[in-house]
């Protein structure tokens, strides 16, 4: 089976047809996706090359998985085969042909590290130097906006817009309405990069996804908390989260809402250290959580949201007043928000023995995580998803 043809196999999910095949556009060296809020992409194969197009409001998202797809397919299914992620030049153009020439993303990024501002463009006899960060700007590596700016201040920016965004998904949803076209051009901008917010914690933690889940919220079980600042140990209740839908058991278990939901006495030693990991989890969710379920049809009533943003904003306060007037709260402010965080410097990155020993921890209490299973996607990286959604992967 060629590139082309595993590509339409796939990315069904992403297929006009997916619903009705009859609306499904492809051909023996094409096919049109679709990504909702995404966006929508033209994957062509031309020669030995595939080129990918997208347009949407925020094209990086779409783009960026697109490209590791291929990559990944590419690399795994032909041995030998190397795929490299080029981009197209831009004007001024020495041959006055913006887009003919191509550049080798992997090479711009070394020469960006070595401080380089600018990269000779390959074709003979242009003698055209190319800006660096501008042809970037049309590589599938962009950033979270949170690596730019702090994941905190990317919160602040779009909090009342993610209010009124899930206040109209909603009212679409109550009357049958198609969720994403009626969002406006900024909305789905919005989405987007807190998909991408989402797809980069995750990626950071594949490795420790094997053992156990990545996602959790946890609130003080002790009341007075708060009044305790120079606390030596403390109960939390740890609610487990599914990866596929980004909700926390209780919501999708209405009937057992004490599953995978745990009580573990931690000390003051072991919350400061793990604080990075929890803080930029928690701002995830935090960021996540209003749209959470509107990909799967899942859309949570208000009672049951309130609930899990307040469990949220606990765990936000609890990390600020554990850690407030410390050295270190100021250097993990610095830290995680400093921009242009590299992923390999990441304290999630740092922090993955602590999130493995959490997972002996609550193995200890339920060897089955509150009914989690693990599943792995076209691209073999493990998640751990409800019993409900097992069938997705």
């Amino acid at each position: 089976m060629g590139v082309c043809q595993q590509l339409i196999v796939r990315l069904h999910k992403y297929s006009l047809g997916r619903c009705n095949y009859e609306k499904s556009i492809h051909w023996q060296r094409g096919l049109m996706l679709d990504d909702d809020y995404n966006g929508r992409a033209l994957l062509e194969y031309i020669d030995t090359d595939v080129k990918i197009t997208v347009r949407a409001a925020y094209p990086e998202r779409f783009l960026s998985y697109l490209t590791a797809e291929i990559k990944w397919l590419v690399e795994n299914f032909w041995e030998g085969l190397r795929c490299n992620v080029m981009v197209p030049c831009i004007a001024p153009c020495g041959k006055n042909l913006p887009g003919n020439a191509l550049f080798e993303v992997e090479k711009l990024i070394e020469s960006k590290k070595k401080h380089r501002h600018e990269y000779p463009c390959p074709i003979s006899g242009c003698g055209e130097w190319q800006n660096i960060d501008r042809l970037l700007n049309n590589a599938p590596i962009a950033q979270p906006p949170s690596q730019e700016i702090g994941i905190q201040q990317f919160r602040n920016i779009v909090k009342d817009e993610l209010k009124i965004i899930r206040k109209d998904l909603v009212i679409f949803d109550r009357r049958g309405q198609e969720r994403f076209e009626l969002l406006s051009q900024e909305q789905r901008k919005i989405l987007s990069q807190i998909d991408e917010e989402f797809a980069s914690l995750m990626q950071m933690l594949t490795d420790e996804a094997k053992d156990g889940p990545r996602l959790f919220s946890f609130k003080p079980v002790d009341p007075k908390f708060f009044d305790r600042p120079k606390w030596i140990s403390t109960k939390l209740q740890i609610t487990l989260w599914c990866e596929h839908s980004r909700l926390p058991l209780p919501a999708l278990n209405p009937h057992d809402k004490h599953k995978g939901v745990y009580e573990l006495e931690v000390s003051r030693a072991w919350f400061t250290a793990v604080a990075p990991y929890l803080k930029i989890l928690t701002g995830t969710l935090s960021l996540v959580l209003p749209v959470a379920a509107s990909t799967t049809k899942l859309m949570l009533d208000d009672a049951t949201y309130k609930g899990i943003e307040e469990q949220l904003d606990l765990g936000q306060k609890s990390i600020e007043s554990t850690l407030k007037g410390s050295d270190f709260a100021t250097n993990l402010s610095d830290e995680i928000d400093a921009p242009d965080r590299q992923q390999g410097d990441s304290p999630i990155r740092a922090k993955g023995s602590i999130l493995r020993e959490l997972h002996a921890l609550l193995k200890a209490k339920d060897p089955g995580f509150g009914g989690l299973v693990r599943v792995q996607n076209r691209r073999r990286e493990f998640l751990w998803v409800h019993e409900q959604f097992v069938d997705e992967y």
